[in-house]
């Protein structure tokens, strides 16, 4: 068997947090066990911003096992889970962080970690990440099957941020990440939009609470003077973007606000 892969994706910046949950998987899971870091910069408690960092990350890292951490119910009864999808597994809180991965990879089947008997001692009401879910992927790359780690569940929270949807009019969708430079991508994917983009003629959108005019480009370098520019990103989603400058600061926009695009 090849060694194993685990990727950690938090919001915990560069502190000695991430520090303690590879000291932890090391500590448990066999020699030439690999720890790869997706994104430790997720804006604090940004759970849709986590959500598209795996989403759009993960899949490139096959049968990997990944463990995000972006956590404001950590201590609460919210549930901590391992996630089957695809030939991976997925580790982190149900908040909705994990599911846009789960069902991109393909959801198969979801377990609650209610086994403490592969958990790290004592637990940490403030870190689960080094307390529950580091030591339980370093156990499932040790071997420990997903049967062990607690009982299958239904029900998994999602994040309605990631939805899409054309009802004739116009596309809807939402702001699902912003990236350093102030662009804002959308959750709507550029195939869903491909008439629209295809005119190459300015769009009518609403951007949060504001009307802007998107102008089809496909390289932010096309994006002349003070205008909005619309683009299929490396991921293939729609973002919309600026000329040297920042979106998101002209747009006063935030993570989860809504975009429709008038037809």
């Amino acid at each position: 068997m090849p060694p194993t892969v685990i990727t950690l994706t938090t919001d915990f910046g560069w502190t000695e947090l991430p520090s303690a949950m590879r000291g932890v998987i090391r500590h448990i899971a066999p020699p030439g066990t690999e720890v790869v870091d997706i994104n430790h910069g997720v804006p604090p408690q940004n759970i849709i911003q986590g959500a598209y960092a795996m989403m759009t990350v993960c899949p490139i890292f096959k049968g990997a096992i990944h463990i995000g951490v972006v956590d404001p119910g950590v201590g609460t009864k919210r549930r901590a889970v391992a996630i089957e999808a695809g030939d991976s597994i997925l580790i982190g809180p149900d908040n909705g962080l994990l599911s846009p991965l789960a069902h991109r990879l393909g959801l198969k089947r979801a377990i609650a970690l209610t086994n403490a008997k592969y958990w790290r001692a004592p637990i940490s009401a403030t870190f689960h990440g080094r307390d529950i879910f580091a030591p339980v992927a370093a156990h499932l790359a040790a071997g420990v099957s997903l049967d062990a780690l607690g009982s299958e569940v239904d029900g998994l929270a999602n994040l309605p941020a990631f939805e899409a949807h054309d009802d004739g009019d116009a596309i809807h969708g939402s702001v699902i990440n912003i990236d350093p430079f102030g662009n804002l991508v959308t959750s709507i994917h550029a195939r869903m939009a491909i008439d629209l983009i295809e005119k190459h003629a300015p769009i009518d959108a609403r951007v949060g609470g504001r009307r802007a005019r998107l102008t089809p480009v496909s390289a932010y370098g096309e994006i002349e003077g003070k205008s909005y520019g619309v683009l299929a990103n490396s991921s293939d989603f729609l973002e919309i973007a600026v000329h040297s400058g920042s979106a998101v600061e002209r747009l006063g926009v935030e993570t989860g606000d809504p975009v429709i695009l008038h037809k």
